[in-house]
């Protein structure tokens, strides 16, 4: 037979067959875009993240890929990926420009403002007065995309304190956040992105007596709004930041190639980097 004749292309052909055979994943596709508006006018420790932030994301049980479409985030930029295969409790941001990837802590990026401050010691020192958490609603949150879903609406009121060098100025804090949620969607690894945590302070005594002074919200959240109001004490001055993360795309029934969870052969592991601040680091 003429295949006999070439038994080197009759195994790369077999191989091809294979690959073509691998079985995909069952697993859910979508797309979401989270929005930010409002604050201070000056860049934050990690950068200016007003604007949008777009992704695409895909899951299969424990399993997440996140691709970023457009990113405000210069911690996150365009055409970066992360995947878990964990469930989100080990997440990769692999850099597909330079090849590298680093083991991502997204609880961490998403306070990095106030751990910087945390971390300057003597020189700057953050306190925070015992949180007040209030259950505004829980309700029937009728139909997004095609899903039912639950809206619950939390306010979380605090007074922070920033003391430099000694001289303090204090804030009132006021957060408002309702939350869409939906139990027909069960896969575990949406949580990588898809989460109805509190927003992070990035102080760790107070984010956890926050999480602690709030039930555990049920299911995947499809639309989120936060919005926090900051009042200076002293000149009586208020700043009111708006974020939005909507999914804008969902489909349940999705084949995802087993691929789409590996890091790409080649790849080198680096260290998570800050970036600096523009004009001092």
């Amino acid at each position: 037979m003429q295949s006999m004749r070439h038994p080197s292309k009759f195994v790369l052909f077999a191989a091809a067959l294979a690959l073509a055979a691998a079985p995909a994943f069952a697993g859910i596709h979508y797309k979401s875009v989270t929005h930010m508006e409002g604050g201070p006018q000056s860049r934050t420790a990690a950068g200016d993240m007003k604007g949008d932030t777009k992704v695409e994301g895909w899951a299969a049980g424990d399993k997440a890929r996140i691709e970023f479409r457009e990113s405000a985030n210069p911690m996150m930029k365009t055409g970066m990926f992360m995947i878990t295969k964990d469930g989100g409790k080990t997440m990769y941001m692999v850099n597909p420009e330079d090849k590298t990837y680093v083991e991502w802590d997204l609880k961490a990026m998403l306070g990095t403002a106030g751990a910087v401050m945390n971390g300057m010691g003597a020189l700057v020192k953050m306190d925070f007065s015992t949180p007040k958490i209030e259950k505004l609603a829980e309700e029937d949150g009728g139909t997004l995309l095609g899903l039912p879903t639950r809206h619950v609406r939390y306010r979380t009121s605090y007074t922070l304190t920033v003391k430099v060098l000694g001289m303090g100025n204090s804030s009132d804090v006021v957060s408002e956040q309702d939350i869409w949620t939906t139990q027909k969607l069960s896969d575990i690894a949406l949580g990588a992105w898809l989460r109805a945590d509190p927003p992070q302070t990035g102080n760790e005594q107070l984010d956890k007596l926050i999480a602690s002074g709030r039930e555990k919200i049920q299911g995947i959240p499809l639309k989120m709004i936060t919005v926090s109001t900051n009042t200076d004490k002293k000149k009586g001055r208020t700043t009111v930041t708006r974020m939005t993360m909507e999914v804008t795309e969902i489909n349940a029934s999705t084949a995802v190639p087993p691929s789409s969870f590996e890091i790409p052969a080649g790849y080198k592991q680096t260290e998570m980097m800050m970036p600096a601040r523009q004009g001092r680091q």
